[in-house]
């Protein structure tokens, strides 16, 4: 899914929102203020109406210094037109997530034409996704002094201050927002976030009702009303909005979390674990949910129950630790081996299985992950499907390992002869592979082969002495006894 500037507040909802782990409950941020509004192309020297900026890939491009800051500046229409068309050139490859492209285009297009705000606010909303911070706030900056009246500009920037923790001019930027457009839900709603995590909660219930007046079905905003009036001590008509969010959208998240709170509140501890527990099915990694439901399972009196969610909440901050680490090396074998067996020790074996089929695709050369896939189901004693693996990794490089794996998943299916030789292949000698021996000479020996019997015999004698000694027939064989299988 690609990435928008204007939609950066999701983020913020996760992190330094109203219900981030440093607040009581999630609040659900909104997206651009009509994020959804013009694409249309634009003539020269008209001011820009609010559009939609892609994401895409990491850039470290700066701004041109060729555009001249002065908008007196003449540009004949030959150049309009050309640059006009670069800005349309840009568009399209940010859309494709392109955005280092799409910077160094639109710095052409404002080469030609410095007199289009457009053009810098699209290059400064490129930059933020590419978190070029100091070129973004230029950019965007310089679009809101060259067209004080656009109010997209005003609510992208404090989009931009809101997720880089500028709260306060993330807040005048919504005002200024609202002053130009009043219809403008979305900034009283990110307005109303930013008041309700400085604790102005009677400002932000203004802004949030506010919402309600201009869209009566923003569910974002009931829930953020039913927050705010939950840390008024108005818990009831905070439980009563939050019934009707989760009416409308049962699987709203936030609800549920925000409603939990509301009835601990009320010291109605069994509803508030049901709305915690619904929260983790819908968000099970979610260590806030975990944390809330067993701080109410201690103040409810369930000391076991508590100490379960306890262990559940240092096995997700493990879990976490690793997908930390997997996220700057994203294709790192080992780490994501790691992973698989981090999830098959605690019984979760679909987890595994995604880990290993990862595996499977990033060894195509080495078949390294077929091998490891097969010893896990040497483990579940699901022999066939072991065999299989291991066989598909030896086919495209045969190694010791997957002999190995193979010849006991062949020794516990009674398939002696397969089993000795993918140990002889393998050059394996143990406990294991004698045993082997031994019982290939029981069967040499009940078929009357005296000789291939004493042969194995001995052989399972010199990996393993305490199966011996035995007294061999001299006259049946002349056998002696080998430190290693035979090739």
């Amino acid at each position: 899914m690609k990435r928008q500037i204007a939609g950066m507040l999701v983020c913020f909802y996760l992190v330094s929102g109203c219900g981030a782990e440093t607040q009581p409950a999630a609040q659900k941020a909104v997206k651009s203020e009509k994020t959804q509004a013009a694409e249309t192309k634009q003539p020269p020297q008209q001011a820009a109406a609010p559009v939609k900026t892609e994401a895409g890939s990491k850039a470290t491009q700066t701004p041109s210094t060729a555009a001249p800051a002065q908008q007196q500046v003449s540009v004949d229409q030959a150049a309009q037109k050309k640059a006009e068309e670069l800005f349309l050139q840009a568009r399209a490859l940010i859309k494709q997530g392109k955005l280092s492209e799409a910077t160094q285009v639109l710095s052409s297009a404002i080469t030609l034409n410095p007199r289009e705000s457009k053009y810098f606010f699209h290059r400064g909303s490129a930059w933020a996704d590419l978190k070029q911070d100091a070129n973004a706030i230029v950019d965007l900056t310089k679009a809101v002094d060259m067209d004080p009246k656009v109010a997209q500009y005003y609510y992208t920037r404090a989009l931009f201050f809101m997720t880089r923790g500028g709260g306060k001019l993330a807040l005048n930027d919504f005002t200024k927002a609202i002053e130009l457009k009043p219809d403008s839900h979305n900034a009283y709603n990110n307005r109303g976030l930013l008041y309700a995590t400085s604790g102005k909660l009677k400002e932000a219930r203004a802004d949030f009702e506010q919402v309600l007046k201009i869209k009566p079905d923003s569910l974002d905003a009931m829930n953020n009303l039913g927050f705010t009036l939950m840390n008024l001590g108005e818990t009831d008509q905070a439980i009563q909005i939050l019934d009707k969010v989760l009416k409308e959208n049962p699987k709203y998240l936030n609800a549920y979390d925000n409603r939990g709170l509301a009835w601990t509140k009320q010291k109605k501890y069994d509803k508030a674990i049901a709305d915690f527990t619904k929260a983790i099915e819908l968000s099970p990694q979610n260590l806030k949910f975990y944390r809330q439901r067993m701080r109410t399972y201690e103040t409810s009196g369930d000391k076991a129950k508590a100490e379960a969610d306890k262990k559940k909440l240092i096995w997700l901050q493990q879990l976490a630790a690793i997908n930390e680490r997997l996220s700057k090396d994203p294709e790192n074998t080992d780490l994501i081996l790691e992973r698989a067996q981090f999830y098959l020790a605690s019984d979760e074996r679909e987890s595994a299985m995604k880990d290993y089929a990862k595996l499977v695709e990033l060894t195509p050369d080495t078949g390294r992950g077929y091998l490891i896939r097969g010893a896990l189901y040497l483990e579940e004693n699901n022999l066939d499907r072991c065999i299989q693996e291991c066989s598909r990794s030896i086919k495209i490089q045969p190694n010791p390992e997957a002999y190995s794996v193979r010849g006991d998943a062949f020794m516990q299916r009674g398939d002696i002869e397969h089993a000795l030789r993918d140990f002889e292949r393998a050059r394996r000698i143990d406990e294991v592979v004698a045993k082997a021996y031994l019982m290939r000479s029981e069967s040499y020996k009940k078929q009357g082969k005296h000789k291939l019997a004493a042969e194995d015999f001995e052989r399972a004698v010199a990996i393993d002495p305490s199966l011996g000694p035995g007294k061999l027939d001299k006259e049946k064989t002349a056998a002696k006894p080998v430190i290693r299988p035979i090739d």
